[in-house]
């Protein structure tokens, strides 16, 4: 499955940088808590980028991101888990299911649900699990610049 990545260049200008994981291990989102190395990435550009921007304060100066594509192998990507009604409210309803994935280290992805899109998904991706590879790097880093209108007050 290609998926899509986009980050702040000064966080994510190499391979090992933006699929290490690394920003799981100083800040907590959707599906982990603080403390977990994750990748998030999106089956989409459009939702890679709508994720991105759901982040940005209007205040922000918009620094150069990039954007990367990564070919994952079908069958090491488990399917969108069930989920309780009101998943996308309660944040720690997510985390606790993506803590449990990665703690069990059972796949080296994962789909679920955007919270922004729920029709669409997004693809959590375990680095630390034996099957993750950078070599599923397929293309980056390609400098993606957003429409200002997309965050203009």
């Amino acid at each position: 499955m290609r998926l899509h990545r986009i980050s702040l260049r000064a966080q994510a200008g190499t391979a090992t940088q933006a699929f290490g994981g690394q920003g799981g291990l100083y800040g907590l989102g959707r599906w982990h808590t603080r403390g977990q190395l994750i990748v998030y990435s999106s089956e989409r550009l459009s939702l890679s980028m709508a994720e991105s921007i759901v982040h940005l304060k209007r205040s922000d100066p918009l620094e150069p991101f990039v954007r990367w594509e990564i070919e994952v192998p079908d069958h090491l990507i488990a399917p969108v888990p069930a989920l309780p009604a009101g998943w996308e409210r309660d944040p720690k309803i997510t985390q606790a299911i993506g803590d449990r994935w990665l703690t069990a280290r059972t796949s080296a992805a994962m789909l679920v649900p955007s919270a922004l899109v729920p029709l669409e998904r997004n693809c959590l991706l375990n680095p630390a699990h034996s099957d993750f590879e950078l070599g599923w790097v397929a293309a980056g880093p390609v400098p993606f610049v957003f429409d200002p209108r997309l965050i203009a007050s």
